[in-house]
């Protein structure tokens, strides 16, 4: 069966919506499964979607999935804003910092309304979904900040 992909290309991750989800069996779910998570990447079956940790182009993607027995179209490439993008630019707050966190000291808060603190504890406590969403938002809160400091220069 041939896995129909969304490439999104990020920083330092290729993250993919899978399109035909709905179609495939449990077989070609856990192959996915299993070649995010072999890769540092995640899967979020309730968002249709995987990453890996990979930026590249999308034949060398292509390739790695055959390598991994893994019959994919990947459709054209995404454009991904730059969330180090200049003062004239407008940042797009992540949308997972609308998502409620299920865990731990600040369960039942939204991911955006927790303290930096506890985002870099989660970055560097966890691995997975949560920690990539913790990296978002900090990169998020960081570059409002530079934004704001470049417009007071001006």
């Amino acid at each position: 069966m041939q896995i129909r992909l969304e490439l999104y290309q990020k920083a330092n991750m290729a993250d993919f919506v899978i399109k035909n989800f709905d179609a495939l069996d449990e077989y070609h779910i856990q192959l996915l499964i299993e070649f995010s998570e072999g890769r540092g990447g995640f899967f979020r079956e309730d968002l249709k979607r995987f990453s890996i940790r990979k930026r590249a182009s999308v034949e060398y993607l292509l390739q790695i999935f055959k390598l991994s027995d893994i019959d994919v179209t990947i459709l054209e490439p995404q454009k991904v804003v730059d969330v180090f993008a200049t003062s004239a630019t407008t940042l797009k707050k992540p949308r997972e910092a609308d998502e409620v966190i299920g865990f731990g000291k600040y369960k039942g808060q939204t991911w955006g309304d927790v303290p930096t603190t506890y985002l870099k504890w989660v970055q560097g406590s966890m691995q997975g979904y949560s920690a990539e969403i913790a990296k978002k938002i900090m990169i998020y809160r960081k570059s409002v900040e530079r934004r704001d400091n470049e417009a007071k220069r001006i």
